[in-house]
């Protein structure tokens, strides 16, 4: 096997898969459905593509797409992209054309990765571009035949460390969606801070149940590929097949959202399967159930951390760890990941005390070199020399970081500050209540309404969740109304859209009496 680094000291996060190649050729690296994938057949294939994008032209600092769910060949093409010193730009598979095509033109991607069944939902916009098509099938312009006659030979291209590995996009639920650039050191730092942080070691046998266009998942990929882990793909999320993963593939870490960790405890085959292997797990992106997260530790035994980080800044920056979870009590997020600083800022760039409601800024080499193609957004997020994530928050007397709201999610109703995520808490906490989000409405009296918009579990009654509110809430954080729906509108990320509920609910106040 060559060793083809043409810097001493470099980083680059491609490098990875040639040290485990080397060390655990005949390793299990991907289980994709019914195909099995070893570290010695990633580091060919990856090797290939790299070769077949040099060969047609690709050059240092290129970008090349991605639009695909997860799979073996998603993986091999990011690590392929960046292998040939290119720019991997992953784009969410959930989007529309229009929101592809701005992507695309963004970052000047000639070439588009796509899986079959969404090359088909946009082949309009995707006819002018180079497109491979990842499918099952023998079909023209197939990803992996494309490069099958290529060189397995890795390429010899210059990388330094803090050149570009990838572009993410923001979810752009306001203006169009920036493009987050990040470098070989930030994501090779990060994923070595989360292997420390979280115990990882060779046996690591994980999900990979999010999508890897996303930077969460994508840094769990990382680390396996360093450690030589097995990763798991759960193409679509189901309660069962979840659960005979566990027990087929001995999984000891998941990466799941609550939602999902509610669903599998609470799933009616629950004792069906074996998840004793099951060690840790983690959570994101939204508070967990009291009741969760008790039948995790208490009943699988398991660790539960809960995680925070953004794609500007690469995740994870703030850990709620296994000794604080039952202890503590709240929308705690925990303290910084060991690859960053963190901070409570006011509005003028001063670091507040202990206990004084701020912004949460972070300072690491996780940071992102800026925002793709604008410099206004890039030296906002760093003013005063730290990253602003848009989050409000404080540290308690233990310097433990607890999250108050999004700035844009806090409700201002009758002269009181009501953080949403304080009033879904509570009502997670309501056995009627499945699923909640809370935002704030246009009100004539109040200015903002906090209003619940929860997914019932079985049968239950509106007055019944605001009298459970009246007794775990104060008077002015009770919802003035609540919404039951059937299903969220959701990101492809799990996130619910609170900006979608709030437009379509915008007038659901309008003639309210003001006396």
């Amino acid at each position: 096997m060559q060793n083809p680094v043409t810097m001493l000291n470099r980083v680059a996060v491609g490098d990875a898969i040639r040290r485990t190649a080397w060390m655990y050729p005949n390793k299990e690296v991907i289980v994709d459905g019914g195909k099995r994938f070893t570290y010695q057949q990633l580091f060919v294939d990856t090797n290939k593509f790299a070769n077949y994008l040099l060969n047609k032209g690709l050059k240092k600092g290129d970008c090349v797409a991605t639009i695909c769910l997860n799979s073996y060949e998603h993986i091999v093409a990011m690590y392929g992209i960046q292998k040939a010193a290119g720019v991997w730009v992953p784009l969410n598979a959930g989007l529309l054309s229009s929101d592809f095509e701005y992507v695309l033109k963004e970052t000047s991607a000639e070439i588009v990765i796509i899986d079959e069944i969404l090359y088909t939902a946009h082949e309009a916009l995707l006819s002018q571009y180079e497109c491979l098509i990842i499918s099952d099938n023998d079909i023209p312009k197939s990803f992996l035949k494309a490069f099958e006659d290529e060189g397995a030979e890795e390429p010899v291209v210059d990388i330094h460390d803090r050149d570009m590995a990838h572009i993410m996009f923001t979810s752009g639920t306001t203006s169009n969606p920036k493009g987050v650039m990040m470098s070989h050191l930030s994501v090779q730092l990060a994923a070595l801070g989360n292997i420390i942080e979280l115990g990882f070691d060779r046996s690591l046998s994980t999900l990979g149940a999010m999508p890897f266009f996303h930077c969460a998942q994508h840094t769990f990929v990382q680390v396996c590929i360093i450690l030589g882990a097995k990763i798991t793909v759960l193409r679509k999320f189901d309660p069962v097949e979840l659960m005979k993963l566990v027990q087929q593939e001995k999984i000891n870490f998941t990466f799941l959202l609550p939602m999902m960790y509610r669903a599998v405890m609470s799933h009616p085959e629950r004792e069906n399967y074996d998840l004793s292997t099951l060690k840790s797990c983690l959570y994101a992106m939204a508070p967990m159930d009291q009741i969760t997260l008790e039948a995790i530790i208490n009943g699988l035994g398991a660790d539960c951390w809960l995680a925070s980080g953004q794609t500007e800044i690469y995740p994870a920056t703030v850990f709620f760890r296994p000794e604080h979870q039952l202890l503590k009590k709240g929308s705690y997020w925990g303290g910084p990941a060991l690859t960053n600083d963190l901070a409570i800022m006011d509005d003028m760039g001063n670091i507040l005390p202990n206990g004084q409601v701020g912004e949460i800024v972070h300072r690491g080499p996780n940071v992102m070199i800026g925002y793709l193609n604008n410099p206004e957004a890039t030296k906002e997020a760093r003013a005063y020399d730290w990253h602003h994530t848009g989050d409000l928050g404080y540290l308690d007397e233990d310097n433990l970081l607890v999250f108050v709201d999004r700035k844009k999610d806090l409700i201002k109703t009758g002269g009181e500050n009501v953080p949403s995520i304080h009033v879904e808490q509570k009502l997670l906490n309501c056995p009627l209540v499945e699923n909640c989000v809370v935002v704030g409405l246009p009100h004539p009296k109040w200015s903002e309404a906090v209003t619940a918009f929860v997914k019932l579990r079985g049968e239950g009654a509106k007055e019944d969740i605001i009298a459970y509110c009246r007794e775990h809430l104060a008077g002015y954080q009770i919802p003035k109304k609540i919404v039951v729906v059937e299903e969220f509108p959701m990101t492809t990320t799990g996130k619910i859209q609170k900006h979608v509920l709030r437009s379509s609910y915008t007038n659901l106040y309008a003639g309210q009496e003001i006396g």
